[in-house]
């Protein structure tokens, strides 16, 4: 179904604000969590910011919608009022006037559930929900339209996500094996993660692909990445080149992995100015249990 016209001015209130809910427990292996942004720049201004690297996304922009995004080394693209993002290995950087976006983190077994496409084919990707999921996504947005106060939103994520979940699929526990060996920092080889899990490395490949977006090599260094980067963050500048993982060889191999990750050096990062990032991580971290989508595991939501 095609976006046509202008939205009418959603029911939510406009007041600036963020908010991230759990879903339900039935869909905590699916759903990372839910999100609301609501934005209001001073006139005439645009509000711009990052998101990092992470899970997919379905997204709706509730009233006039403006918003754009790119990724390191690309132009400015327009979002779609329901809006997939992929599975992403760099940040994506945001611009937007006044607005208000709610949205629904997909974990790779959800993708699995829900998704028609491979994740390989989306992987730093935004573009149309329609072109992803077979289910109505017009009908959830105007639900989402409709709604008067800030609770409504995950209770109809919740209701629609268990009404359109397509039956369980035979590989979703080895996914859930694969994203929870993720997470473990003394995991650190591809050949390391097939013996975890009990696949062989074609299996792995091919199905990180399908459920995850990337190789499994990506996999590991995009994870690797975010922990550095997240345990840089709560540190002093002096003793933050002390606290990158393990398995980096040495501070250059980070700064590397910071320049595909970030478009920049960690410490350029760090200085940015991003307000509704650093918002996040501390809202993130209260209310999911990790500061980034793609460090949560399934008992933080």
């Amino acid at each position: 179904m095609e976006e046509t016209g202008q939205q009418a001015a959603p029911s939510l209130p406009r007041t600036p604000r963020m908010r991230y809910w759990r879903p339900a427990p039935e869909l905590t292996p699916l759903v990372s969590g839910y999100h609301l942004y609501a934005l209001a720049p001073p006139d005439g201004e645009r509000q711009r910011d990052v998101f990092q690297p992470a899970w997919p996304s379905l997204r709706f922009a509730l009233g006039a919608n403006d918003w754009c995004v790119r990724q390191p080394g690309e132009g400015w693209r327009k979002v779609p009022t329901r809006s997939v993002f992929g599975p992403s290995s760099r940040i994506t950087w945001s611009e937007s006037g006044p607005g208000l976006v709610v949205g629904i983190g997909l974990r790779p077994r959800g993708w699995s559930r829900l998704a028609r496409v491979n994740a390989a084919a989306w992987a730093d990707r935004v573009g149309r929900a329609e072109d992803v999921f077979a289910f109505d996504t017009a009908s959830l947005a105007a639900s989402l339209e409709r709604a008067l106060d800030d609770p409504e939103v995950p209770a109809l994520f919740d209701a629609f996500l268990r009404a359109h979940l397509g039956p369980p699929d035979e590989r979703d526990a080895v996914v859930g094996m694969i994203e929870a060996a993720l997470l473990d920092p003394e995991l650190a080889t591809v050949a390391a993660l097939a013996e975890r899990t009990g696949i062989s490395p074609r299996t792995l490949e091919r199905l990180s692909q399908k459920a995850f977006g990337f190789a499994p090599k990506m996999l590991l260094r995009r994870a690797r990445f975010l922990r550095s980067l997240h345990a840089m963050a709560q540190l002093p500048a002096a003793d933050r080149a002390r606290s990158i993982d393990l398995a980096y060889t040495d501070y250059s191999h980070f700064v590397r992995d910071a320049r595909h990750f970030l478009g920049m050096s960690p410490q350029a990062f760090l200085k940015l100015d991003t307000p509704l990032l650093r918002q996040s991580l501390i809202l993130r971290q209260m209310v999911l249990g990790a500061p980034a989508q793609a460090l949560a595991a399934d008992e933080d939501g």
